[in-house]
């Protein structure tokens, strides 16, 4: 199946503390975090195009570094909502895969996994079973214990048939609704169902400096 995929990196990573966006910090392979995340799709035949979506700050380096081939380079947007929108209006395949630059462990078996849901359903998400109880806070209080036999966390990257996210998208904007991932978006704005893929627990997302610890 091919497929565009569309890569965030438009974040400041403020909760890193380094003065810099991390997806361009250095992993000990070498290679950046971005490098990583986007290495899944540059060696897959499937993925015809990479749309990366950059911050004005990071424009002249990310375009000077890594647009050549499939790679385009695409400004995002104030919100990462308003960011996934600008990267869609450049996507040419049919299919797209968006995922967060800062999850650099992805591996072609999620990908694999992914697209052979896609073939069958226009909506589908990577995602884990969540290992720890999960409580209901407010104030400091708990109000709720929430069964953790239901409840499943949302990994990227999230696969779609185009026109149905960018309609969704669309949408969104026009009745100024806010999603916190791309699947919400969908659940928000259309009855098409989102299913369910089972991702891998090294697929993580790199938010804090303790998240970098027993990673390669």
């Amino acid at each position: 199946m091919r497929y565009s995929a569309l890569v965030l990196a438009a974040g400041s990573g403020q909760r890193m503390k380094l003065g810099y966006n991390k997806v361009f910090y250095e992993l000990e392979n070498g290679k950046t975090v971005l490098d990583q995340a986007l290495s899944v799709f540059k060696e897959d035949d499937r993925c015809k195009q990479i749309v990366l979506v950059c911050s004005t700050n990071d424009i002249v380096r990310i375009s000077s570094q890594y647009v050549s081939g499939k790679v385009v380079v695409v400004l995002g947007g104030a919100t990462r909502q308003e960011s996934v929108y600008n990267g869609l209006k450049a996507v040419h395949e049919e299919n797209v895969l968006i995922h967060d630059g800062a999850r650099p462990w992805v591996s072609k078996k999620n990908v694999d996994a992914l697209l052979e849901k896609l073939a069958e359903h226009p909506a589908c998400i990577l995602m884990v079973p969540a290992k720890d109880t999960v409580k209901v806070v407010e104030k400091g209080v708990i109000k709720e214990t929430l069964q953790r036999e239901r409840l499943w966390l949302a990994q990227t990257p999230q696969a779609f048939d185009t026109r149905l996210i960018i309609s969704c998208y669309k949408r969104a904007m026009d009745l100024g609704i806010q999603a916190t991932d791309d699947a919400q978006v969908v659940e928000l704005t259309c009855d098409m169902p989102v299913l369910c893929v089972k991702g891998s627990y090294d697929n993580i997302k790199i938010t804090t400096k303790e998240d970098l610890k027993g990673r390669p």
